[in-house]
């Protein structure tokens, strides 16, 4: 039977999120957050211990009728590895969330621009210097390859075969370059020679005036897509997500088959469709 106080179990899980995980700031709110949102949830109901599988679910149920499915999606991931923290520990030995699913709600493919629109927005944009034909390589890598950020900030210069119009990501998942991305890329590589002795471990994607063994952060082509979108007055917000789903929408709408979206996406990506 469990003796310790459920608030107990959440501060100490807390506490080691901030000072054994160093968890970053924004993730350690997120979790703080849903953690004393849970905890409420069941002091309200004047119940301090663990709750039981039949009472987690009636939570769940709860916040699932509430809140719009990233965030439930999210209160349950806080949910899940906290409790994988008190079976870690030996607090508890079996997982009452087990046998929560998470469904994942459809793809919406009606998206307020075109593919041909973005490709318009692609050709337009500058490539006078290094730091442009980064953007503007970084926008046509997800438009036309159907790259996540994860993919793109992997990617290291022995990973391309310009020979072979190809980014090798594992023996199972590899991506095309088209020839307009392709010019932009062997464009890419004389400017970085101006600037520093590139070699195949280097990343791609890189701020090469600092590093080029560190790739750019997730947030940074977050804001360069969404800085772009704006500074040329697109008509509609853009994000790598977006980017992705035009992108698959078009291998669809061209009958490409199945084989080669589950080599370019991935064999469990959703975009397959």
């Amino acid at each position: 039977m469990i003796t310790t106080h459920l608030d107990e179990l959440i501060q100490d899980h807390i506490s080691w999120l901030k000072d054994v995980k160093k968890a970053p700031y924004h993730t350690f709110r997120a979790y703080q957050v849903d953690l004393l949102h849970f905890l409420k949830y069941f002091l309200r109901i004047e119940k301090n211990d663990l709750p039981s599988k039949e009472e987690m679910e009636e939570y769940l149920a709860t916040i699932q009728a509430k809140y719009n499915y990233a965030s439930y999606r999210r209160k349950v991931t806080v949910l899940r590895n906290f409790i994988k923290y008190l079976i870690d520990l030996g607090i508890i030995i079996s997982d009452p969330l087990v046998s929560i699913s998470l469904p994942m709600p459809d793809i919406d493919f009606n998206m307020h621009a075109t593919y041909e629109e973005v490709l318009n927005l692609i050709d337009s944009l500058p490539e006078g210097d290094l730091l442009e034909v980064r953007d503007k390589l970084i926008f046509s890598l997800i438009t036309k390859s159907g790259l996540t950020i994860k993919q793109l900030l992997s990617i290291k210069l022995k990973d391309i075969n310009l020979a072979n119009d190809q980014i090798v990501f594992s023996k199972n998942q590899l991506t095309f370059v088209d020839p307009k991305s392709k010019t932009l890329l062997e464009k890419y590589y004389l400017l970085l020679n101006e600037i520093t002795q590139i070699s195949l471990d280097d990343y791609l994607i890189a701020n090469h005036v600092k590093s080029s063994k560190i790739p750019l952060s997730t947030r940074s082509i977050n804001l360069i897509i969404d800085k772009t979108a704006k500074e040329q007055n697109f008509k509609a917000h853009l994000s790598p997500t977006l980017l992705r789903r035009l992108f698959a929408k078009s291998l669809t709408e061209k009958n490409i088959n199945k084989s080669i979206k589950e080599l370019i996406f991935g064999k469990k990506c959703r975009l397959v469709g």
